[in-house]
C-alpha cells in the first residue's frame, strides 16, 4: 500500500508539471509562429527592396557619370565643333582629347562623340562616317536609318534597351546604348555622346549574395532596359508603374509576387519577381530556425518537471510512511492520510506546547522583559530569578544594547556562543523587539570597559548577514532599578542613527544637546524653502532643500532637534501654503504626503518626501476667493517686480499708484496672495539674483549690490544676511564661487562685509 501511495504521489505531480510545460510550449509556439510569419514576410520584402535600392544607386551613379562627362565635354573650350572635310587634322587631336574620358568610364565598353551638322562620329581610337558606324553596329531590332536619326537629332537623354549587336566595334553581345546630349541643358548642346554598355555590366549589377530564384528588371517609362531572368515569367506580366512596394498576381497557374522600387529621377523603376512558394519556403525556414530552440527548451523543461515532481513527492512519501508505521490502517489517499495524521499529532502535542512555557529559553526571554520593565522589587529577587534561567547577573555593572542585525538568522544572537566566549566575567541574553525590528540585549559585566567591546562584537556579528547593523549602547548602570532608564538611553541612541550615522556603535553619551544654537539657523533655511515655493522656481527650491539636507547631515544634533527642525518645515509649509492644499481634487494625496513626512525616519526619507510635497505644492493652483480684477492686478504687480527688481527707485507707493490701488489695500492683497509683504518679496528677488551672481561671476560686492537695486553695499549686505544668515562673501566662499579672494571695489579698496 505504501508503494502504491508513493507512485501515485509522483504521478500526480509529474502529470501536472508536464501538462503545464506542454501548455506553455504550444502557446509560445503558436504565438511565435503567428508573429514571426508576418514579420518574416515583411522582412523578406524589405530585403528585396533594399537589394533593388542598391541596384538603383549603382545604376544611377553610372548615368550620373555619363551626364557629367557629357556636360564637361560640352562646356570644354578644348573640344570645339569642326567639319572633317574642312579641318581633317583636328580629328586626331579630338581622338587624343577623348582618351582620358574613355579611360574613366570603366563601366562603358565604348564612347563615341558626334557633332550636330557633321557626318562623322569620333572615338578615342578612330573616326568614321556615321552611316558606316550604323552599318557596322547592326542592332537586332533597330534599323540603321533609325539609329542615324536618333544620334543626329537627340536633344535629351535617350536609352536604347538591351539588344543583340553584331559588330566589330564591340564584342558580339547584348548592348544597352545611352545617347547623352553635350551641354548642361536639353536642346542647347553641340552634339551627342554615344555610350555602349555591355549587358554583362547589368548582369554583374543584378548579382548579389541572396540565394533564390528570381527575375530582376530595370524599366524606363515602362520600357524594359535590361533584365536578369531565371524564371519563365514574361515581362508583360509586370506593372512597372505600381505604387505599392509589392503586389501579388497569378500567371501560368502559380502565384507570384512583384517587388518594385521606383526612382525619383529619369522615370526609372526597378522590379523583382519571385514565386510565392519560394517566399513561403524562405519564411518557413526562417521561422523554423527561430523556433529550433523550443524543442530543447521543452526537453529541459520536462526533465525539470520530473525532477521537481520527484522532489515534491519525496517529503510526502516520507510523511506518509511515518504515519503508516504509526497507524494500524493507512488510507489509500496519502493526502487524506497526512491530514488525519496532522490532526492527531496536533492533539498529542498540546501537552508539549504547555511545557514550552517552562523551557529555559522562554524563561530567559521573560526574565529580560521583566527586568527591563522593573518588575523585581529587590536586587536579590532579580539575581535569584536570573539564576533560575542560567544567568549570573550579580555583577558590577550592566547595560542595554539595541541592534538591528541578527547575522542572517531569525532570532537574536546567542551571547554564550562564539565569538562572545573570548570574554570573561559577563552574562547576558537577547530578545526580539518585533515593533522596533531590532533585538534587545541585556548584558551584565564585571567592568564597565567590557560593555562597549561586547556591543561592538554584537554589531560586527549582526553585519555577518550582509546588511548594515545599527547598534546602540546605553550608559553603564549598577542599580537594577535603573533598567527602564537604561532602555530609554539605548532607544534614544538608536533613534540618533538619523544624525550620527550607523557605521559604529551609537552611545547615549554621544548625543548632542546644542538645540538652542542650531534651531535659529535651521528656521532660516526652512523660511527660505517657503519663500522659494512662493517664487515658484524649482531650481531655487532644489537649492534651498539641498541647503537644509547639508545642514542636517553636517551638524551634530539630537533626535529631538532633528524632529523639531523637520516639524518646523511641515508647519511652515502647511500654514504658509494652505491655499494650495485646499483644492478638493488632490487634497487627500497632499495630506497623505504630509503625514508621510511627519513619520520619516532618516535624512534620505526626509529628502524624498519633502521634494515630493514641494512638487505637489508647486503644481497646484491657489484658490480664487478674491475678485478677479484684484487678483489680475496683483499678478501684474508681481510680474512687474520680477522684471524690474534691479531698479533702485522701485517703491511700494509707486507700484500701488501705478495700478490705481491704495497702499494699504495693495499691501494686504499682496500678502494674502503671496504669503509675504511686497518688500519681503522684492528683497527675496534681489537676494536670489545676488546668489546667482556670487556663485557664477567674479563681480565685486559693490557691483552686485548695484546690479540688484541697492544704492550702497551696506544695505545690500544687511538684507542678504537677514535672508540667508550669511554675508555675501561668506556665501560665495561656502559655495566655491569664483570670488574666493577679497572683493575689491572700483576705488581699489576691499569691500567691508
Amino acid at each position: 500500500m505504501i508503494k502504491k501511495s508513493r507512485s501515485s504521489v509522483f504521478i500526480r505531480y509529474a502529470l501536472s508539471y508536464i501538462a503545464v510545460v506542454l501548455l506553455l510550449f504550444f502557446s509560445i509556439t503558436g504565438y511565435l509562429y503567428v508573429r514571426l510569419s508576418g514579420n518574416s514576410r515583411e522582412d523578406f520584402i524589405d530585403n528585396q527592396i533594399n537589394r533593388l535600392s542598391r541596384i538603383a544607386n549603382q545604376h544611377e551613379s553610372y548615368i550620373s557619370a555619363m551626364m557629367n562627362m557629357a556636360e564637361e565635354i560640352g562646356m570644354s573650350p578644348d573640344i570645339e565643333f569642326f567639319r572633317y572635310d574642312e579641318e581633317p587634322w583636328k580629328a586626331y587631336d579630338l581622338q587624343l582629347k577623348l582618351v582620358p574620358y574613355t579611360s574613366t568610364a570603366t563601366f562603358c565598353d565604348q564612347v563615341f562623340l558626334y557633332f550636330f551638322g557633321d557626318d562623322r562620329i569620333y572615338s578615342s581610337a578612330s573616326s568614321m562616317e556615321i552611316s558606316l558606324f550604323a552599318r557596322m553596329m547592326r542592332y537586332e531590332f533597330l534599323p540603321m536609318e533609325r539609329l542615324i536619326s536618333m544620334i543626329s537629332t537627340t536633344d535629351r537623354l535617350t536609352v536604347i534597351p538591351a539588344q543583340q549587336v553584331s559588330s566589330t566595334l564591340v564584342d558580339s553581345s547584348r548592348v544597352v546604348t545611352f545617347l547623352v546630349p553635350l551641354g548642361s541643358a536639353p536642346g542647347t548642346g553641340k552634339g551627342v555622346l554615344v555610350f555602349l554598355i555591355k549587358d554583362n555590366v547589368y548582369q554583374t549589377l543584378f548579382a548579389d549574395a541572396i540565394e533564390g530564384h528570381l527575375n530582376t528588371y530595370i524599366f524606363q517609362n515602362d520600357v524594359l532596359l535590361s533584365s536578369a531572368e531565371e524564371l519563365s515569367v514574361p515581362p508583360d506580366q509586370l506593372d512597372p508603374s505600381q505604387e505599392n512596394p509589392s503586389r501579388s498576381f497569378r500567371w501560368d497557374g502559380q502565384e507570384w509576387t512583384q517587388v518594385t522600387f521606383s526612382s525619383k529621377t529619369r522615370g526609372l523603376s526597378y522590379a523583382t519577381v519571385l514565386r510565392n512558394s519560394d517566399i513561403t519556403s524562405s519564411v518557413t525556414q526562417q521561422i523554423l530556425s527561430n523556433l529550433a530552440i523550443l524543442p530543447a527548451f521543452v526537453l529541459l523543461s520536462l526533465i525539470l518537471a520530473l525532477w521537481m515532481a520527484n522532489r515534491h513527492a519525496r517529503p510526502i512519501r516520507a510523511i506518509t510512511g511515518l504515519l503508516s508505521r504509526q497507524e494500524e490502517e493507512a488510507s489509500t489517499d496519502e493526502l487524506q492520510q497526512i491530514s488525519t495524521g496532522i490532526r492527531r499529532l496536533t492533539t498529542r502535542n498540546q501537552e508539549l506546547s504547555s511545557r514550552l512555557d517552562s523551557a529555559i529559553p522562554v524563561q530567559r526571554h521573560d526574565f529580560v522583559f521583566r527586568f527591563v520593565k522593573g518588575r523585581f522589587s529587590s536586587r536579590d529577587e532579580a539575581v535569584s530569578a536570573a539564576r533560575a534561567v542560567g544567568l549570573e547577573i550579580d555583577r558590577a555593572v550592566y547595560a542595554i544594547v539595541l541592534s538591528a542585525g541578527t547575522g542572517g538568522n531569525d532570532h537574536p544572537l546567542d551571547l554564550n556562543a562564539a565569538p562572545f566566549t573570548r570574554f570573561s566575567g559577563y552574562s547576558g541574553a537577547g530578545v526580539e523587539l518585533v515593533a522596533l525590528k531590532a533585538s534587545l540585549y541585556l548584558i551584565f559585566a564585571d567592568s564597565p570597559e567590557m560593555l562597549p567591546e561586547m556591543a561592538e562584537t554584537i554589531r560586527m556579528e549582526g553585519e555577518a548577514g550582509g546588511e548594515p547593523c545599527v547598534t546602540s549602547l546605553s550608559l553603564s548602570h549598577a542599580d537594577f532599578e535603573e533598567a527602564s532608564a537604561a532602555y530609554l538611553e539605548a532607544f534614544s541612541a538608536y533613534e540618533n542613527r538619523f544624525v550620527m550615522g550607523s557605521r559604529k556603535v551609537l552611545r547615549y553619551s554621544d548625543i548632542s544637546t546644542n538645540l538652542p544654537k542650531i534651531l535659529p539657523q535651521a528656521r532660516r533655511i526652512t523660511t527660505a524653502i517657503s519663500q522659494a515655493l512662493v517664487l515658484g522656481n524649482r531650481e531655487v527650491l532644489d537649492g534651498r532643500i539641498n541647503d537644509l539636507l547639508h545642514f542636517l547631515k553636517n551638524t551634530n544634533m539630537s533626535p529631538f532637534a532633528f524632529r523639531m527642525i523637520y516639524s518646523d518645515v511641515i508647519n511652515s509649509l502647511v500654514h504658509m501654503h494652505s491655499a494650495a492644499l485646499s483644492d478638493g481634487s488632490s487634497v487627500q494625496e497632499t495630506y497623505n504626503n504630509i503625514f508621510s513626512l511627519t513619520s520619516c525616519q532618516s535624512i534620505d526619507d526626509l529628502d524624498e518626501l519633502l521634494r515630493g510635497l514641494c512638487d505637489r505644492l508647486l503644481s497646484e493652483e491657489p484658490s480664487e476667493e478674491d475678485p478677479v480684477q484684484e487678483e489680475d492686478e496683483i499678478g501684474q504687480v508681481v510680474r512687474y517686480m520680477e522684471e524690474h527688481f534691479s531698479d533702485p527707485e522701485i517703491s511700494m507707493t509707486a507700484l500701488a499708484d501705478s495700478f490705481e490701488i491704495s497702499t494699504t489695500r495693495f499691501s494686504l492683497a499682496f500678502k494674502e496672495k503671496m504669503g509675504m509683504s511686497p518688500l519681503e518679496y522684492l528683497t527675496l528677488l534681489r537676494v536670489e539674483h545676488a546668489k546667482e551672481l556670487l556663485a557664477s561671476t567674479d563681480m565685486t560686492i559693490r557691483e552686485i549690490s548695484a546690479q540688484t537695486g541697492y544704492y550702497d553695499s551696506g544695505s545690500f549686505i544687511r538684507r542678504f544676511k537677514q535672508v540667508t544668515g550669511e554675508t555675501p562673501l561668506q556665501y560665495r566662499r561656502g559655495r566655491g564661487g569664483q570670488g574666493s579672494a577679497p572683493d575689491i571695489g572700483p576705488e581699489g579698496k576691499a569691500d567691508s562685509l
